[in-house]
């Protein structure tokens, strides 16, 4: 069923990433985890009662007061949850810091302030984006919070641990195409690629889906349909969403109806469920991006398509054709006009740039480049 986007069943994640498949994919990278964390607060896996730094939750054991010892434990309590994005992040934040210390086993209370900075200062010698260091920074601070709130011990309170490292958001540049080169790619032969085909045609329903994102999109389920309308809950926010099929997305559905009969998915992507799902929609999610890469090299953009591009061009085509930002934001699903400002804003820089033109000119009229 699988034969369009066929990902390996056992994928293996890297060990010391981050699980983010595209630059463009920075603001999903931290998921839920990251997101609250950006908010003061910071993920659990329950919502126990608050107790004092250093005293245990009532009917929990006081766990190991190595950071080694009581992430694993963390992580392997995440994944049985059923949060397997989350315990990804874990793990390749607590594999980066343990092989910035020589992977030698420290308590809680080892931690300082000095050895938070120095390993923020390895990340950045090492080239990585602010973005991803914030991820770490946060998802550090997420499994010290939770350990103090066990009972564990620390020399330094959290909030000093983290007070001189970047734990915010660098906002990253939404790429979208034009509604003409969307064209363009609607009219791509492809009839003898049905791979590059599948992944073409699963990118223009994200886009006739109001920007459905690709993780939203592969977990659909046929009982998500009703009335010719899907409704669905977005794994990023868990809020839900309605979108009416229009007669092109209902093409593409119909298409590869065959393809997912035995399956409760709308589309022949997912077989698996657990972590074997979350390991198997990862690797489509990888083979996906790489047949939209090889998209752009077919139609020469200059703006290479990923698995975003799609939603953001949607956002930027309604606020082009005069969509009011209220309607767009609750297209997208976001949580409040804000965010939605926030995400359009990266838009404007060509249409502030040809208005700087313009001003510019009032002053030198047709005046022409030196050669």
């Amino acid at each position: 069923m699988q034969k369009f986007l066929k990902p390996a069943e056992r994928a293996e994640e890297a060990a010391d990433e981050p699980p983010q498949q595209h630059p463009e994919e920075d603001e999903n990278a931290c998921d839920v985890v990251g997101k609250a964390e950006l908010g003061g607060t910071h993920h659990r896996l329950e919502r126990p009662h608050r107790a004092g730094t250093g005293s245990a939750r009532a009917g929990i054991a006081v766990q190991s007061r190595h950071a080694d010892v009581f992430s694993a434990s963390l992580i392997q309590r995440t994944k049985q949850a059923g949060r397997y994005s989350t315990s990804g992040i874990y793990t390749s934040t607590v594999n980066s810091f343990f092989r910035f210390i020589g992977h030698r086993s420290i308590t809680f209370a080892d931690l300082t302030p000095s050895l938070i900075k120095q390993y923020e200062d390895r990340l950045l010698g090492e080239g990585r984006r602010h973005n991803t260091i914030s991820t770490y920074m946060r998802m550090l601070r997420s499994i010290s919070h939770q350990a103090a709130e066990q009972g564990i011990p620390f020399t330094h309170s959290i909030d000093d641990l983290f007070a001189y490292v970047f734990t915010g958001y660098e906002p990253t540049a939404k790429r979208a195409i034009s509604p003409l080169l969307i064209r363009r790619l609607v009219n791509l032969d492809l009839e003898k690629k049905p791979a590059l085909r599948f992944s073409r045609d699963m990118f223009l329903l994200s886009f006739y889906l109001r920007g459905i994102p690709f993780v939203d999109l592969v977990h659909l389920r046929k009982t998500d349909v009703k009335h010719n309308t899907i409704y669905y809950y977005r794994h990023k926010t868990r809020q839900q969403l309605s979108v009416h099929i229009e007669s092109y997305a209902a093409q593409i559905i119909n298409r590869y109806k065959n393809e997912a009969a035995s399956s409760p998915y709308l589309l022949p992507i997912l077989s698996l469920t657990g972590e074997d799902g979350y390991r198997q929609y990862k690797s489509a999610l990888r083979l996906y991006n790489q047949h939209l890469h090889t998209l752009s090299k077919m139609l020469r953009l200059s703006i290479p398509l990923t698995s975003y591009v799609a939603r953001h061009s949607w956002a930027t085509t309604a606020k082009d054709e005069g969509v009011a930002i209220s309607v767009i934001s609750e297209s997208l699903g976001h949580t409040s006009e804000k965010v939605t400002h926030v995400y359009l804003a990266s838009f404007d820089n060509n249409a502030m740039s040809k208005a700087n033109k313009k001003v510019i000119a009032t002053i030198h009229p047709n005046k022409k480049k030196k050669p």
